[in-house]
């Protein structure tokens, strides 16, 4: 289409731009039809609240202090290898025939 069929579209109409597709051009949906239209602020639902804990079921604290604690399995940190596809599959193909 040309910038100037997409001015002229009809407003029942969405582009619908997907990565690695071609575009779509389909109808709108109309939100308000939508049968849990009510559970939101738009139906007359309560808004939602933002950090609101009273459902919460675990916590994350974080330690200021993690500098200073070393990794048990290595005693350095930065020692590490990087690998390619090629070996990390055969480091596997290698554990699968363990298991076997």
């Amino acid at each position: 289409m040309t910038p100037d069929e997409v001015r002229m579209l009809d407003n029942k109409y969405a582009l619908l731009f997907i990565r690695g597709e071609r575009p779509i051009i389909d109808l709108k949906y109309n939100t308000f039809a939508h049968p849990n239209i009510k559970l939101t602020e738009d139906g007359g639902y309560k808004p939602y609240i933002h950090g609101n804990t009273k459902n919460a079921i675990a916590t994350i604290s974080i330690d200021t202090n993690a500098s200073d604690i070393k990794c048990k399995e290595y005693k350095d940190i930065r020692n590490y290898e990087i690998l390619i596809d090629e070996e990390i599959d055969e480091y596997f193909m290698k554990e699968s025939k363990k298991d076997n």
